[in-house]
């Protein structure tokens, strides 16, 4: 059992009553904080010059899959993508998978956070 565990006696299932509990308020609090740094990560996103993306060194991407992640980072849905890139959604969702696929990665999220830590480098790093 983890410290957190113990403390908020979380194997233990959640009290009937409706009264908040530290179990809630955890609940809560955790809950709040991931949604803050998803708004803030997509807030910093939004700001990203939407002109064609730099070339990552090393990257497998090409300069469509780049521009592809790059409205993924932004928060921007297969279908907003698409029409902003003038594509199919099909094609959208290829390019998705193949971003995914090269850079051995599971979800939309950890592409976003994987182009997201890059944006923030300098360039050279």
């Amino acid at each position: 059992m983890t410290l957190l565990t113990e403390t908020l006696n979380l194997d233990a299932a959640p009290p009937a009553q409706h009264a908040p509990t530290a179990y809630d308020e955890a609940v809560h609090q955790l809950s709040h904080t991931v949604q803050q740094l998803v708004l803030a990560a997509l807030a910093r996103a939004r700001h990203l010059e939407p002109a064609a993306p730099p070339p990552l060194d090393g990257t497998p991407l090409s300069a469509r899959e780049r521009e592809v992640l790059q409205r993924i980072a932004a928060g921007d849905s297969n279908k907003a993508i698409a029409r902003a890139l003038d594509l199919s959604p099909h094609t959208v969702k290829r390019h998705v998978a193949n971003i995914l696929d090269k850079l051995d990665l599971r979800s939309r999220g950890q592409a976003a956070a994987w182009w997201l830590t890059r944006q923030a480098r300098p360039q050279g790093h």
